[in-house]
């Protein structure tokens, strides 16, 4: 998976979606297209909290102190207990905590600042107010306007941020606030696929100000009167993973993306769609529980080395096509019961490579986990070169670690009980120790943290 943290993909999933990472062509004209090219000429777009704005829900959570950490945020003189000091940094803008901070009364954001010039100093417009009675593109938040960031070789970008802070108390009182962060602002163009108009946009996942990272940023292609119309119903953006092959219309016909940046910036000026020439092949996904457990999938992600990204979802499709070539099982999710597989869920990752070829299907095997345990000596935990053990010295201290693993050697974590209206339940595990002859010795359970 990406060092960035994970990306809560928006609205409605495609049915079956593609990403890549590849290198960016510098554009220093106007588009010479081939024959056959479709070009979606692209603009920035800052969010705000007027209606018909594109809703996203692209977050990553922030850490926070309640000292200031830099001069910037020292400077703001808040009271002992008023304010939060973010220590997520969007990566162009320097050292943690350096930028923003989030002023509290009565255990609510009143205000947020954040050093939008780089100055170190604050300035009339660095304060930022809550809407009135409004919500921003990502629900109730602080919308930044739009600022200049610089790349680490001094290029500048347009940015515009959105911090939210979600509250929870305890049953004792005490109150919680959970920040998120991401981008409020995005890349859009239209271009005409067969005759009809669509739109495209453009997403950062990673909060990092880039948007043409295949496998980590994301887009939304639509009919440009569905886009229109996802707009007039104030619903969340359909999205998937960008790829250098993506799949477009009901049938699945794929074509391959090229994103073009100018040649003195970071930031995309177009998109250039052309139908891909690849066969395609058949994959079909099989699931089989264990013990009584009933399983179907919700989501499988393949990869095919840093350029191609696929999204199938089970659904009521069992075959599907995709381009052929080998692809890598990167993660998925399933869901698992023993009358229906509705009542539990589980995330997997590390799944096997198989091979797409044209005239037979390729059969994606998963599930039947098992739980595998390893050992080690307590001091070898650390060493990169432990290998694990099955027979110790009586006295030995031993650090023993258990992971569950599918018949593909995917790998199972963690298992949530799905509850309508209610937080997931994450069970205790219970831990029981045998000796050979399956004596248990030691048994309790094992608390999480």
């Amino acid at each position: 998976m990406s060092r960035k943290v994970l990306f809560l993909l928006l609205g409605v999933c495609v049915f079956l979606t593609a990403c890549s990472r590849s290198a960016l062509h510098g554009v220093t004209d106007a588009a010479k297209t081939n024959t056959g090219e479709i070009v979606f000429e692209l603009k920035y777009r800052g969010l705000s909290n007027a209606e018909k704005t594109p809703r996203i829900s692209v977050f990553v959570g922030c850490h926070a102190s309640t000292e200031a950490p830099s001069p910037f945020t020292k400077s703001l003189n808040l009271p002992k207990g008023k304010g939060m000091y973010l220590l997520q940094p969007l990566e162009t803008r320097g050292e943690n905590g350096e930028w923003w901070a989030l002023e509290l009364d009565k255990n609510k954001s009143v205000a947020l600042y954040m050093d939008l010039d780089g100055d170190g100093k604050l300035s009339p417009n660095e304060k930022i107010l809550p809407p009135s009675m409004e919500k921003s593109p990502m629900g109730e938040g602080l919308v930044t306007p739009d600022f200049k960031a610089k790349t680490k070789d001094g290029k500048e970008f347009l940015y515009r941020v959105l911090l939210v802070d979600n509250i929870s108390r305890t049953d004792d009182g005490k109150v919680h606030h959970f920040l998120m962060a991401g981008s409020a602002c995005l890349w859009e163009g239209t271009g005409v696929i067969d005759g009809k108009p669509f739109h495209l946009v453009l997403f950062d996942n990673g909060f990092d100000g880039q948007f043409t990272q295949f496998g980590e940023d994301s887009y939304a292609l639509d009919p440009e009167a569905e886009y229109r119309q996802t707009l007039g119903n104030n619903r969340n953006l359909g999205s998937g993973r960008l790829s250098s092959l993506i799949p477009i219309g009901q049938r699945q016909q794929f074509y391959s993306l090229r994103v073009e940046t100018i040649a003195d910036g970071v930031q995309p000026a177009r998109v250039v769609l052309k139908k891909s020439e690849i066969p395609l092949g058949k994959i079909a996904l099989e699931l089989k529980g264990t013990e009584g457990m009933k399983a179907e999938y919700t989501n499988v992600f393949l990869r095919r080395g840093n350029e191609i990204f696929c999204h199938l979802t089970y659904a009521d499709v069992k075959e599907q096509e995709l381009p052929i070539g080998s692809y890598q099982v990167e993660n998925g999710s399933i869901n698992y019961g023993s009358v229906k597989p509705d009542k539990w869920e589980a995330n997997f990752q590390n799944g096997p490579e198989i091979a797409v070829v044209a005239g037979a299907p390729c059969i994606l095997k998963l599930g039947e986990p098992k739980l595998v345990p390893t050992a080690v000596k307590e001091q070898d935990r650390s060493r990169s070169d432990a290998k694990p053990e099955t027979v110790f010295k009586k006295g030995d201290d031993i650090y023993c670690s258990l992971e569950v693993k599918g018949a593909g050697g995917e790998k199972y974590a963690p298992f949530e009980q799905r509850l309508v209206g209610k937080a997931n339940n994450r069970p205790v595990p219970q831990v029981r120790i045998l000796d050979t002859k399956r004596k248990e010795v030691a048994s309790a359970s094992m608390p999480y943290g």
